[in-house]
């Protein structure tokens, strides 16, 4: 990252005077950057980060997509390793049998299982599951003709950078209720695998990034988006149902959504907390 994108503006003060608003911080290779809704105050205890210190033992995740394609939409990812597939229907991949579920197909690899999960035919599953490989402990992808690799990395976020404000400070509270929002950011894989898994339905765009909406992130809601390759950045709240009027609610919060330099994070004193970053979006958390 240049040194004036690092400096486009100040870092905030931690004693609680509101983060000003400005263009989101170009996103450096190998960074997670922070997120947080401009102009609301962000007092010291407000920032987080969850570090999971065996995120890079593994699984790895490779996602590949169509052209056209967007988070959670028009393609699949692969995660590698994972466990044998305990149901199923057999199918035939390349030259080994494997199990086929609802959107996911999982099969032997390299002494282990692969899974492929996505929104893709059922034939265009196979055919990434057959284009599956493993080079140094991780999978590599030989993509299928129409799809295209765009990241690759850990399944679960080394770094979860979140962030937390009343709901009645960011002047939602009359769609979203007088509980909690949030902010995150992680980058990983695995997150996406999740909502391929999970109930989620197109929300529009958020700074110009197709948006996807689900209850299964933490919470009663959260409008999810892809800042950049492998990036996943969300709002989320808990208090009122996740309806059409809390949708549009966090869709306007999102547009005020700032990314931030990990020098800006640091700068908001966040609190570390050790934790296995495990998204699992197959079933709505609690």
């Amino acid at each position: 990252m240049s040194s004036a994108a690092a400096g486009s503006s100040p870092p905030p003060s931690p004693s609680g005077s509101p983060f000003p608003g400005g263009a989101d911080a170009v996103v450096g290779a190998g960074q997670t950057p922070g997120l947080v809704i401009a102009g609301l105050s962000l007092p010291r205890g407000a920032t987080l980060i969850k570090h999971d210190r065996t995120a890079h033992a593994g699984p790895w995740t490779v996602v590949v997509r169509r052209a056209g394609g967007s988070l959670g939409r028009h393609g699949a990812v692969v995660t590698f390793p994972v466990a044998a597939p305990s149901d199923g229907r057999p199918v035939r991949v390349g030259d080994v049998s494997g199990r086929a579920r609802e959107h996911e197909i999982t099969c032997p690899l390299a002494g282990s299982y692969a899974r492929v999960r996505g929104d893709l035919p059922r034939s265009g599953l196979t055919a990434v599951a057959a284009g599956t490989g493993v080079v140094s402990g991780r999978p590599a992808v030989d993509p299928p003709p129409g799809l295209s690799v765009v990241s690759e990395g850990v399944s679960r976020p080394v770094d979860l950078l979140e962030a937390r404000y009343g709901s009645k400070a960011t002047g939602e509270s009359e769609e979203l209720s007088g509980g909690l929002t949030f902010t995150g950011v992680a980058r990983c894989g695995g997150l996406e695998d999740g909502l391929y898994a999970a109930p989620v339905r197109t929300a529009g765009t958020v700074h110009g990034k197709p948006a996807v909406v689900t209850s299964a992130l933490g919470g009663n809601g959260a409008l999810v988006w892809e800042p950049a390759p492998g990036v996943v950045a969300y709002v989320g709240y808990s208090g009122a149902s996740l309806d059409d009027g809390a949708v549009a609610a966090l869709r306007r919060l999102a547009a005020r959504t700032r990314l931030l330099t990990p020098g800006q994070w640091r700068a908001t004193a966040p609190a570390t907390s050790d934790q296995d970053n495990d998204l699992d979006l197959s079933e709505p958390s609690a």
